[in-house]
């Protein structure tokens, strides 16, 4: 999908072949050269850069006096010695011998044309990589890259910080759009344009990177730290400090994986954010370091369980991204990672080549959660809980849901898909609108909350939904009130968003609900009866639309207050679409009930309109996970993954942490594989074969026992 500001079509970068193959990346492989070796390590960092000076002799930086000049090519002969692959690192953007030498290749991010000076700090002060700064970056990767002839580069964080007004990008954004950069306020259209501009400068030096480094070593690798791909607190981060869309450009980003009280660990954001770091490479490359710390201030390895190691790792393996593991978090915690590096080794087999086999699809909006969300404090509760919640529905209920992003929204992207799921995207422009339209004219389903489709891809909103004719209502322009609220807001849609607008949806409404199939579920009976439910969360006050059918409404707990349409059916063209005015999805993260799955699970069944072709029956607990891969033949792999906590999140939820110390197994967990050719069906790593039982074209099979992670392998007849 093209975005503003792009000046030619953009292209995701090639891999290479190698990388697809490699499972096991290993920070600190120089800790035990032979250990890492015999636990299948098959690729490690060096580092030939620090902040002050640099670690092998180069024309641009000095040094470090306490090293040799042939120290680091008696490092990259150690690695070559084990057939390690080497990926060469240097930090990016702090240098402080180039940032005293150099003013003109410091970073300005407040708005004025002082050059700022910062080098009493030891790493010295920010570089501006799109500047001149990123040209000699490219020469000290060339140098390194002659000299020790490494297989990628890493760095800690590449990206562009969130404004620059150094002397290079006042005068490149002046000449791009005659304007100048204003200040820093995401409520400013203006301000929200520029950020769209720094993001395609940073892809441009990225893609500046890959051209310069892959014409002199064509399977070099950028296999480099992200930040915006998953973790909580890189989600928080707006304005951003760089688009989603990057990691296309990377060959395998990596993500610092937390599962601390700041990141959401004991929820299911840790699951999330696997998934969806591998969702940005479009489902090609990924890896996921597991942090081995507990508590986010101060952060270490004190009293970590080594049970803990494997849940972390493997929990990353479910969801897509490959496992990478650091051995330098204490030598208590050593054994653990030699430990979960010879897990991943015996799974190596059927983690990499693989895609998601398709049936949902949940769209995670990058432009949604920065232009829609606006402020980090604010940001979880408007737009991130309608994802996390949705998500969260799919785990629960084992349905093949997987990630896709603002640019997948397009015709080809979205044809194997049987429904598509819009969790508050309120950002779209008019071919992302086009492109959902004719998927759900041809007879995909829809499955719709809250602001969707309300705001152009800068997120300025609009007088109506660009959906408006698919959902089958219109947006009244106010939100929806319960009781204690004043009822009308004078909400102007041209101008923007009020930043308290969200803040004033959150109410608590009576929903009563009519007769329709979506709420025709043994278990809707058992929970609700057929009296009316309480439901608290964001609302939006909607209007249907001629041929659309209210199947729920709310309203305020006091009788006689206004009703609301809160749950809107309809058909378009061939497709079925169901539209939460409602956030239910939201409302499933931060203040749950089970009825709230339950009508999103059923909506977005119903509105498929054809049932998984596979098929898990086990403990909401387990998380499954359905991969097709090509791999010497073609197979299926279903991922579980035991979630159960025996401490039963005993702790202050707010600040719980899962540490893991044991595992309670499951057992007989049944996988069902429908209107496939199916030739074998093992359990792996256990190398346990898995007799089916076949019934009008449908295989199953049940796993006797889950520890923590095993794959179901169905292998396709040829």
């Amino acid at each position: 999908m093209a975005q503003a500001f792009d000046e030619k079509p953009f292209r995701e970068v090639r891999v290479p072949s190698w990388l697809y193959d490699t499972v096991n990346y290993c920070y600190g492989i120089q800790a035990n050269y032979d250990e890492a070796k015999k636990r299948g390590a098959q690729m490690g960092e060096i580092a030939f850069g620090g902040t002050d000076y640099f670690l092998y002799k180069s024309k641009f930086v000095p040094l470090i006096p306490t090293l040799k000049p042939d120290d680091k090519a008696k490092e990259v002969a150690e690695f070559r010695k084990r057939g390690f692959r080497v990926i060469g690192a240097f930090p990016p953007c702090l240098q402080k011998r180039i940032y005293d030498r150099h003013p003109e290749f410091r970073g300005i991010r407040t708005n004025t044309t002082k050059i700022p000076n910062e080098s009493h700090r030891g790493e010295g002060g920010w570089l501006c990589q799109v500047g001149p700064w990123g040209d000699m970056m490219i020469e000290i990767m060339l140098e390194i890259l002659d000299k020790y002839d490494v297989d990628g580069f890493g760095f800690d964080g590449i990206h562009h910080r969130d404004v620059c007004y150094c002397a290079s990008c006042r005068t490149r954004f002046r000449k791009d759009t005659g304007k100048e950069i204003p200040n820093v306020d995401m409520h400013n259209p203006e301000f929200r344009r520029y950020l769209l501009w720094y993001d395609r400068e940073m892809e441009r030096f990225i893609e500046r990177i890959q051209t310069t480094i892959k014409s002199r070593k064509p399977d070099c690798a950028l296999v480099t730290w992200t930040t915006n791909a998953g973790r909580f607190g890189h989600f928080k981060e707006i304005p951003r400090s760089m688009p989603a869309r990057m990691n296309l450009l990377f060959d395998a980003p990596c993500q610092e994986f937390w599962l601390d009280e700041t990141n959401r660990g004991n929820t299911v954001v840790p699951a999330f954010a696997n998934a969806y770091i591998w969702a940005t490479t479009n489902h090609r490359m990924a890896f996921s370091e597991p942090y081995l710390f507990s508590h986010g201030n101060p952060y270490g390895p004190d009293s970590f369980p080594h049970h803990e190691v494997r849940r972390r790792a493997l929990l990353a393996l479910t969801h897509g991204a490959q496992a990478s593991i650091a051995t330098g978090w204490g030598p208590h915690l050593i054994p653990a990672a030699w430990r979960i590096l010879s897990d991943i080794d015996a799974r190596s087999q059927w983690i990499t080549r693989k895609k998601p086999e398709p049936w949902a699809a949940l769209v995670m909006s990058d432009n949604t959660r920065v232009f829609y969300g606006r402020e980090s404090d604010k940001v979880e509760e408007r737009y991130l809980s309608n994802v996390f919640g949705a998500f969260r529905v799919g785990l629960e209920e084992h349905l093949p849901i997987t990630i896709i992003n603002d640019w997948n929204i397009n015709d080809a992207d979205l044809a194997p898909y049987k429904v598509l799921i819009l969790a508050n995207t309120s950002c779209l422009n008019a071919g992302q609108i086009a492109a959902i339209e004719k998927f759900v004219e041809r007879g995909g389903g829809l499955v719709a909350s809250v602001d969707a489709s309300l705001s152009d891809e800068t997120g300025t909103p609009q007088h109506n939904f660009g959906l408006a004719r698919v959902f089958g209502v219109n947006h009244r322009g106010v939100p929806a009130t319960g009781d204690g609220q004043k009822e009308e807001l004078d909400i102007n849609f041209l101008k923007g968003v009020d930043s308290d607008y969200w803040e004033k949806r959150k109410n608590v409404f009576r929903l009563k609900r009519q007769s329709h199939a979506i709420f025709d579920h043994p278990k809707i009976l058992e929970y609700l009866g057929k009296s009316d439910v309480t439901f608290k969360g964001q609302g939006v006050a909607v209007q249907s639309r001629k041929g659309a059918k209210t199947i729920a409404w709310m309203s305020g707990k006091k009788d006689g207050s206004k009703r609301y349409p809160a749950v809107v059916v309809n058909k378009h063209g061939k497709g079925r679409v169901v539209y939460f005015a409602a956030g239910m999805d939201s409302a499933y993260f931060l203040y749950p009930f089970p009825y709230q799955r339950l009508f999103l699970s059923q909506a977005i069944r119903w509105s498929a309109q054809e049932t998984p072709r596979i098929a898990v029956e086990a403990p909401m607990c387990v998380h499954s996970s359905f991969f097709r891969q090509t791999k010497n033949g073609e197979r299926l792999v279903v991922h579980l993954y035991n979630d159960l906590n025996t401490t039963a999140n005993h702790a202050h939820p707010v600040d719980d942490v899962p540490l893991r110390e044991e595992n309670i197994p499951i057992h007989d967990i049944q996988v069902s594989f429908r209107d496939y050719e199916i030739s074998r069906i093992h359990l792996e790593p256990e190398g346990l074969e898995l007799t089916p039982k076949r019934e009008r074209g449908t295989w199953t099979v049940t796993v006797p026992k889950l520890d923590i992670h095993s794959m179901v392998v169905a292998e396709l007849a040829p």
